[in-house]
């Protein structure tokens, strides 16, 4: 066994640790942590409201020459919701869906054309509260190198992947501001390269960016 076998081993023993802590097993009101002053706020109800529908999303891990990668997409312009953004694979909650893994292995292959059995899943975060009314469970699963990844054209335009290293540095994780009819609020960024993520996605990557600490969180 190489040294980056036992890296690789190593540091997803210790994302399994730390995702049973109760820390990673939080549901995360993202809207509300960052912009308490605006929670019950008409214009910004989609964010803070209880009202709620189920989806997963796959943290998909994959080992490159270079070192453990995540895989992200681009969401295809002609999307209705969130065209052109970045994001992970995954979607709404199917009524046939056993669990949010099964939603998360469904959406990345219909979305990326992994095969569920390519992924070896580590587990779950807790849900991650959107701004358009998903409770969203982020499955962190390491896939199978070999996996033909492939975008479904309907409803991504690119594939990319960055560095985990780049994902564990937590000076990496920021809030910005944005606004809304002219009312300023913050959402966390991540921004790489020519890549801006933002939003959701950059939320989980931040709870995610908690399980690689060297140091197990409480």
């Amino acid at each position: 066994m190489t040294n980056s076998d036992t890296q690789s081993l190593e540091l997803r023993a210790r994302i399994e640790r730390n995702l049973k802590h109760a820390t990673a097993a939080r549901v995360r009101e993202l809207f509300s942590e960052i912009n308490p002053h605006l929670v019950g706020d008409k214009l910004f109800e989609k964010r803070w409201s209880a009202k709620r529908k189920d989806a997963a999303v796959l943290v998909p891990l994959i080992m490159r020459e270079e070192g453990l990668r995540v895989i992200m997409t681009v969401r295809s312009s002609t999307m209705p919701s969130h065209a052109g953004q970045i994001s992970f694979p995954g979607g709404k909650t199917h009524p046939e869906d056993e669990s949010p893994v099964h939603t998360a292995l469904r959406e990345a292959h219909e979305e990326v054309n992994i095969p569920p059995d390519a992924v070896d899943v580590i587990g779950s975060l807790g849900v991650h509260r959107g701004g358009l009314g998903f409770s969203v469970t982020p499955v962190v699963g390491v896939v199978d190198a070999s996996a033909p990844l492939r975008p479904c054209p309907r409803e991504v335009d690119e594939i990319f992947e960055i560095p985990l290293d780049f994902v564990a540095d937590l000076a990496n994780h920021i809030t910005e501001e944005r606004h809304l009819e002219g009312v300023p609020y913050k959402m966390y960024a991540a921004p790489y390269g020519r890549y801006h993520i933002w939003g959701l996605t950059a939320g989980i990557l931040r709870s995610f960016a908690e399980t690689l600490q060297t140091e197990d969180i409480a």
